[in-house]
């Protein structure tokens, strides 16, 4: 007995020693897989979860075990989770397995829900902050076209701190409410504007959510599509410090040419002509004696001037830069991520202001910070503290004249500023200028002295979040409450000078002397000071919810229910709204059987104060199933390369409540002033103020409401290394506010706005994805090629009765285009003679060979306003993407190709700049119609704007298609042992490139085919933005701590 009680005691002294021997054993390691380390990946043990640390850029880590198990959870992103049990060993090297199904793949959904991508029942399109930092663009929305499908984008401007793109979800579904998505950041609400000023180096993954099954949780607001943006967070482990500089440059992407003073003259010469005019006289300061000879000769350049104005105007590159810093880590209680960031882009202008202690280009500066905060002070409670702000600083110059004119780029583009009105510096070092033959002012003078505008813009936001586990009640329960809050706020402060208070010179040659364009301007005029609030508007959001996540055996279910309310306030100096609110209640439930079948629910009860109680609220349900046939037995064991293939269908309702002009559109409005008032007594017709309703009330307004169907497949295929993702899917858009067709003047109002407009938009997205290691896993590469079609039609919106069946709206697409249609030009005299008059019977005098033939769709022999056909519209209806890619050892590269069909430009902006001698002719002109070239002429005869040239028609209306070199990066990370001696864990260098060039357009002028701006009307294709496209050439380094 006594030896059995020894050998007890001794046994259990071997089990204390061996327990307390793990508790405080170190233990490291290396995670790598088949291609090499990897950093970042998670690890901590089982037992003690709060315990843990992450990899560094050698995929190496070191922990010391509190728990007495020994068992450590490995975790990476793209590859699957590994348990593994240390025992009596210190160092651990495990190799981690790609996930090729996406068992491990999350998306991010609306309330941040969370789901692996194989039981995801939705249509939803994701990218990696990763990927958008390859782009050196200063707007988030720049670096996602082509890479999204389903994302139809337009950048439209490259004016620093205004070139953000304007973006679609699926197209475009509605003509009277807003089109631009919902955009969510880290469960705060912002703006399209207010996105652009975000950083791209905070961003972990940003994801757009296309379907009812994903969008219904948001209800009243989801009907365009949901774009949700999580930043960046800490993970585990010792400090992590990066460090980013960036420097590039900047140019025009349209190569904006003109053609040469003399030729420009000559077309003067060959228009007035045309014009039964006679040149010498019209013009004498060009054409008057041997003048015309001297431009040609250039022997005079202060008398007789050629001024390429884009070389005298225009820098051939700009500066951009970027410095980010970021410190991430802690501990499995304490984690956080903080980042600081500054960027800066300048304009494109000279520096003209150098002297006069302003800036007055263009300039744009931004300065950001995050700091997110993730406390768990035990297992079961969450605690969630973020922090961030964006401030932003726009200059501009103040060159619009004070005499109503418009800005310099304007007039570049419309061909406004002649190279032969005046030299840009006389003889004696003063501004050139002009009395005869030009209007315009001298740009640079306008630039240098006319002063600036400069817009401030501040954004603030946090958000504090608590999750507290309710296991006592019932396992997986959760409960949550958050409270986010973000402010806006915009001020302006300017120093101006008008135009007409900014003396520039011409020769006189009576005392040849220089004299002032304006009589008696000898001195400039005062700068003024301005400024003051221009808007702001604050956001709050509260939240509380219950959710629910558990297994039971092969049976796995997911539920919330959520209660929301949503208050805004918008201001601006001219008019304060009140606050309202969006609020409702929102419900999730999910199941799944074996991952393998898959059903989904969810719903919203929620409404807008924009309308009135009985109209405030409704539920908007959707349901989702799926259907993983690769799970299934007979599909494992016979088809065996193909790793994942799932079906999906969805359907639901979702709403839109961004309508009418105002917050409270249902409420009567009166107006006043001028011609509002009532005529009293039986003389003098004296009329005494008042009020009147422009517009009849309608109380019953409510929000658009859309059903939304959607069918979708994905796959993939020998072990992840091709995937295919199909969607098709089809939506009908009703209630959209129009207002009834025209009623009698006598009856002093116009019709109310009604809910009864209906607009049909359908499509398609497809992707197809390659990837795999040659060599040895030395090198590794991915391609990714998608499609995306979106196209509308008006199905009804009551326009009332039209003369000719082809002058309706109804039918045809959103912002449908109306043109006259030509016919070719004028070949012969006998084809100009039998040809219908123009518009209200114009003599066929204003007719010419040469000039536009238009059809005359109604046969009445009169061109007129029942004789515009449809052409289309300037929204693409395709979009479509190419990346590829490849890392060797440590070097890598990427490139994007993104393009946009089936659209249509005007092109007849500056065009006709050879009829008038303050401006100045394109290369496109020289194309033009003359007896000689008729049969090969690309350009109309030499007629100007009240010709039937000048008419709105297909001959200007081009298609827009293109395809553009949109991204390149190449990068290389040097060796980690050369790191290691300056103690530095890792250093990156690398160029990239944005907006590289076209590869491919359709438009015969330098129009960039993005560029159309401002609202189309049935006659107007919008203008062309003055600001060009940049291309940016970027070179950076990165490293860690």
């Amino acid at each position: 007995m006594k030896r059995f009680l020894t050998y007890i005691i001794l046994l259990s002294a071997l089990l204390v020693q061996t327990v307390y021997g793990q508790v405080g054993k170190t233990v490291s390691g290396v995670i790598s897989d088949n291609r090499g380390p990897i950093p970042g990946a998670s690890i901590y043990e089982k037992e003690a979860t709060a315990n843990g640390t992450t990899s560094d850029q050698d995929g190496k880590f070191t922990l010391r075990l509190k728990g007495a198990s020994g068992v450590l959870i490995i975790k990476s992103v793209g590859y699957l989770t590994r348990e593994i049990g240390t025992g009596s060993r210190t160092s651990v090297n495990v190799t981690l397995e790609e996930d090729a199904k996406g068992l491990e793949e999350v998306v991010v959904l609306g309330f941040g829900e969370k789901a692996k991508k194989i039981t995801n029942t939705g249509a939803v399109s994701s990218i990696s902050g990763k990927e958008i930092r390859q782009s050196p663009t200063a707007s988030i929305q720049n670096s996602l076209a082509g890479r999204l499908p389903g994302f139809f984008s337009q950048q439209r401007s490259g004016q620093p701190g205004k070139d953000g793109a304007a973006f679609q979800i699926r197209g475009i579904s509605t003509y009277q409410g807003t089109t631009t998505p919902l955009i969510i950041v880290d469960d705060i609400e912002v703006t399209a504007d207010q996105i652009n000023m975000l950083d791209q180096n905070e961003i972990e993954s940003l994801t757009i959510l296309k379907d009812a099954s994903t969008t219904a949780v948001y209800g009243v607001r989801g009907a365009n599509g949901v774009v949700v943006v999580r930043t960046r967070r800490g993970e585990s482990g010792k400090p992590q410090l990066t460090f980013r500089q960036e420097t590039g440059l900047t140019r025009s992407a349209v190569n904006f040419k003109t053609n040469d003073g003399y030729t420009t003259l000559r077309m003067l010469n060959e228009y007035t002509t045309e014009q039964y005019m006679d040149p010498a006289t019209q013009y004498p300061k060009f054409f008057g004696g041997n003048n015309l000879e001297h431009y040609r000769l250039q022997d005079d350049p202060y008398n007789y001037p050629f001024v390429d104005w884009w070389d005298e105007l225009t820098k051939k590159f700009s500066m951009q830069n970027r410095t980010n810093f970021d410190i991430s880590g802690g501990t499995q209680k304490t984690k956080y991520f903080v980042s600081l960031g500054y960027f800066s882009q300048g304009g494109m202008y000279k520096d003209f202001t150098k002297d006069e202690g302003y800036n007055g280009d263009y300039q744009f500066d931004r300065y950001n910070f995050r700091s997110n905060v993730d406390l768990d002070p035990n297992k079961n409670l969450h605690i969630r503290f973020d922090l961030s702000g964006r401030f932003g600083v726009t200059n501009s110059p103040n060159d619009s004249p004070g005499n109503g004119g418009a800005p310099t780029l304007q007039y570049l583009w419309n061909g406004q500023l002649s190279a032969f009105g005046f030299p840009a510096y006389n003889a004696n070092g003063s501004y050139g200028g002009s009395t005869s033959g030009s209007t315009k002012i001298n740009p640079i003078a306008n630039l240098r002295w006319s002063g600036y505008s400069r817009d401030y813009t501040n954004n603030l936001g946090f958000v504090t979040q608590v999750d507290q586990k309710l296991n006592f009640i019932t396992e997986g329960l959760t409960a949550n409450v958050l409270l986010s809050y973000a402010s806006d706020y915009s001020f302006n402060r300017s120093l101006k000078r008008s135009s007409s208070e900014i003396p520039t010179y011409y020769y006189d040659a009576n005392t040849s002397s220089y004299q002032p364009v304006v009589n008696n301007l000898y001195r400039l005029g005062k700068l003024t000071r301005s400024g003051g609030y221009t808007g702001s508007n604050r956001l709050t959001n509260l939240q509380a919810s219950l959710k629910y996540s558990r297994s039971f055996e092969n049976h796995n279910v997911n539920a919330f229910v959520l209660l929301n309310q949503t208050t805004k306030t918008e201001e601006t100096s001219a008019i304060a709204y009140d606050p309202y609110n969006v609020r409702g209640i929102v419900t999730s439930f999910s199941y799944n059987y074996k991952q393998k079948y898959l059903l989904d629910f969810k719903g919203a009860y929620n409404g807008s104060d924009k309308f009135q109680s009985s109209k405030k609220y409704q539920f908007f349900p959707a349901v989702s199933v799926a259907y993983n046939i690769s799970e299934e037995p007979f599909f494992k064991n016979n088809i065996t390369f193909v790793d994942n293939l799932k079906f999906r269908g969805s359907y639901g309702m979702v709403g839109n409540d961004g309508i009418g002009s105002s917050v409270y559109s249902y409420e009567k409005t009166y107006v006043g002033g001028s011609g509002k008032g009532y005529i009293f007594g039986e003389t003098g017709n004296t009329t005494y103020g008042g009020l009147i309703e422009p517009t009849l009330a309608n109380t019953e307004i409510t929000w658009e409401t859309q059903r939304d169907a959607n069918i979708g497949m994905e796959l993939r295929m020998f072990k992840g290394r091709l995937g295919l993702n199909v969607d098709f899917y089809k939506k009908r858009r009703e209630d959209i506010l129009t207002q009834r067709a025209s009623v009698a003047a006598a009856f002093g109002a116009s019709l109310p706005y009604v809910n009864l407009g209906i607009v049909d938009n359908k499509g398609y997205e497809v992707e197809l994805t390659y990837k795999d290691n040659l060599f040895s896993n030395k090198l590794s590469y991915f391609v990714n090629a998608q499609i995306s079609h979106s196209e509308n039609k008006v199905i009804f919106r009551d326009e009332g009765a039209v003369r000719y069946p082809w002058l309706g709206l109804t039918g045809k697409p959103v912002g449908a285009l109306f043109a006259y249609q030509d016919a070719g030009l004028y070949q012969s005299l006998a084809d100009l003679y039998n040809s219908p008059k123009l518009i209200t019977a114009t003599p066929l005098s204003n007719l010419s060979l040469g000039g536009v033939k238009l059809v005359d769709l109604n046969g009445d022999g009169i061109i007129d306003q029942y004789d515009l056909g449809y052409i289309g519209t300037n929204q693409p209806e395709y979009i479509a993407g190419l990346s590829f890619g490849f890392s060797y050892k440590n070097f890598d590269f990427s490139t994007l190709f993104q393009s946009s069909f089936k659209y249509f430009i005007n092109i007849n902006r500056g065009v006709i700049g050879y009829s008038r001698p303050e401006n100045q002719s394109i290369p496109y002109n020289l194309g033009r119609w003359t007896p000689v070239t008729r049969q090969d002429a690309t350009f109309p005869v030499l007629a100007g704007s009240g010709s039937q040239n000048g008419v709105f028609s297909t001959y200007w209306t081009k298609r827009g298609d293109y395809i553009r070199w949109k991204n390149v990066e190449i990068g290389y990370r040097l060796p980690t042992s050369f790191a290691k001696k300056l103690h530095m864990n890792n250093i990156r260098v690398y160029a990239n490139g944005y907006n590289l060039g076209l590869l491919y357009t359709a438009l015969p002028v330098f129009i960039d085919p993005e560029s159309v701006t401002g609202t189309a009307t049935t006659t107007n294709l919008g203008d062309v933005n003055e600001y060009p496209q940049q291309s940016i050439f970027n070179f950076g380094i990165q490293f860690g701590l």
